[in-house]
Order: C-alpha cells, then structure tokens, then sequence
C-alpha cells in the first residue's frame, strides 16, 4: 500500500510526537498549521515540512489530516476547515482527530465537502513529545481507530502497526466507553497512588520515602500484570481471604477518613469478580462490608453495581 501523505493541525505534544514517528518511519510529513507560528515552524523543521498560513491548506495538500487540537476546539476546526474548502475534492483525502473521548462525528461538517473522517488515539500519556518519540515505539501501544472509509481505515491501521502498536477498531456507541477505560486505568491509578502516598506521610513517613515503598509496589504489580495477567496478577489480603486482615484496615481508615473507607470498600468490592476466578469465597467480605458497625455506617452501606454490571 502506498503511504498517504500527512498533514498536521495543531503543533502541540501529540501533534509533534506521531508528526516525529511517522516521518522516521518513512511517511511525507508535508504541512503543517498550528495558531502559534512558532510551534508550527519548529515542528515543521524536525520532519521537513512547510508551515501554512490556514489549516484547510493543509487538508488540501495532504492525504491523511491529523487534528491534534485540544477536544473543545475540534468542531470550530473542522467548521472552519469545512467553510476554505467550498469544492468537493476529487481525490481521496481524510481528516482525523486524536481526541481519546470524542467520535468521528464532531468531524461531520467535513463530509459536505467530500473528506473522509475518522479518529486515532493513542493510548499512551504523553508527557512530552521527546520521551514519546523514545518510548511509545517500545511500548506496543494501542490505537483507537474509527473510520468512516476502508480506504481510511488501512491508512489508520498502517500508521498503527509503523509505530509498533495495534489497533483497536472503535464506534461512536463504544468510544467513550474506550476512553473511560483508559481514565481508570491511568489517571486514577495517579489518584490511589497519591492516597496511598498521603496515607504514608500520616503515619511518619517522609515524602521520598513513601515514594520509594509506592515505586517499588506499583511497578512489581505492574510486571505482574504484564507476565502473570489476571486474576494471577492479585496478591494481598483479598487474594488470600484473609478477612482478619482487611477488617483491620476498615478499622484504622474509618478513623481517617470515610472517603477513603468509602472508596476501600468499592474496590474491594469491585475485585469480587477476580477473587472467584481465584476459588476464593467472597461471602466473609460480604458479611464484613454489609453489616460492619462503623462511626459512619453510610460509608460501608452505599449502593453498589451489581456482580452482573461490574463485569461487563
């Protein structure tokens, strides 16, 4: 398959790290637009490509169009787009946008002008565009790939598997639940790793220190998952049916917090599912969360998803 021509709108961190891969895979990077000039001439520098004064240029000069512009701004580009390109183009062009939450159809004015429209999304945390450039291609990363087009979806799908990684063929019913997926499992794991951390700190422990213990934990559960997979992956009290022991800690965290014994026990609860696969009887830990008398009893008692819907 001859490789489609690429465009960039939007000279950001993602918007220059998949510019610098595609180029050092053998894809003419040909334009490039972004709002600050400056952004777009130092892209376009790295992958040797010509800054353009508006972002419908860059459609125009271009197979496959990545919008890397921040979601809220996706629409008003592609209206705008939409608008500089009165005539139906006579050659296959297609625009996506890397949005992880939004669908193909925040695209939809660029069909009136015969541009095909799709989405690619890396799941993978760009921090920087340098670090990307150096590790994404390590990673096997997965790309959210939607398309309107099959001319489409094989460009999507030959960027992809260029950068070493694998698609993941999405819709717009199922893309934000695909997002929503990833925001658990990355940002939230930011989230318990700073409790935890915080936790740490209460008890004496200095801010480098509790660093450590949480480097350390977290990155072994992470070599788990990748070598042992689930449910094997699980260890710690729950995974033994050691009830003994997480009594004690909704003892301790109840006199925390009833937040954090909240979110304890919703955990707890939502790993039922894998303890099972393990042969381990949930039915101590059911007894313990639903009838523990607690200072807030709230805490232990909200609803919860049923067995059925937390593991679907």
């Amino acid at each position: 398959m001859t490789l489609p021509t690429l465009g960039i709108i939007g000279a950001g961190k993602i918007g220059e790290t998949l510019a610098r891969l595609c180029y050092a895979r053998g894809y003419d990077v040909r334009a490039v637009f972004s709002r600050r000039k400056s952004s777009a001439a130092r892209v376009a520098g790295l992958v040797n490509a010509r800054v353009v004064q508006h972002a419908a240029e860059v459609v125009r000069e271009c197979d496959l169009t990545l919008i890397t512009v921040p979601d809220d701004a996706l629409k008003v580009m592609s209206d705008m787009i939409a608008h500089d390109l009165p005539k139906r183009t006579e050659r296959d062009c297609g625009v996506v946008h890397t949005s992880g939450v939004h669908h193909a159809g925040v695209l939809s004015s660029l069909l009136n002008v015969n541009i095909m429209v799709g989405g690619f999304h890396p799941a993978y945390p760009v921090a920087s565009a340098d670090s990307a450039v150096a590790d994404l291609p390590l990673r096997g990363v997965t790309f959210a790939v939607e398309a309107n087009n099959p001319l489409m979806l094989r460009w999507l799908d030959g960027i992809a598997a260029a950068l070493n990684g694998r698609a993941l063929h999405v819709s717009a019913e199922t893309k934000v639940i695909y997002h929503a997926a990833l925001a658990i499992a990355s940002n939230y794991t930011v989230t318990l790793y700073a409790l935890a951390q915080q936790l740490l700190e209460s008890i004496g422990a200095d801010r480098a220190t509790a660093s450590a213990a949480l480097d350390a934990l977290v990155g072994g559960t992470v070599e788990n998952l990748r070598l042992q997979g689930i449910p094997d992956a699980l260890t710690g009290a729950l995974s033994r049916g050691d009830v003994g022991t997480v009594a004690a800690h909704v003892d301790a965290l109840q006199r925390i917090s009833a937040d954090v014994l909240y979110l304890y026990i919703a955990l707890a609860r939502q790993t039922y599912p894998l303890l099972r696969l393990r042969g381990v009887d949930v039915e101590a830990f059911e007894r313990l969360f639903g009838e523990k008398k607690a200072g807030n009893k709230d805490a232990l008692n909200r609803p919860r998803y049923s067995e059925d819907e937390g593991e679907s």
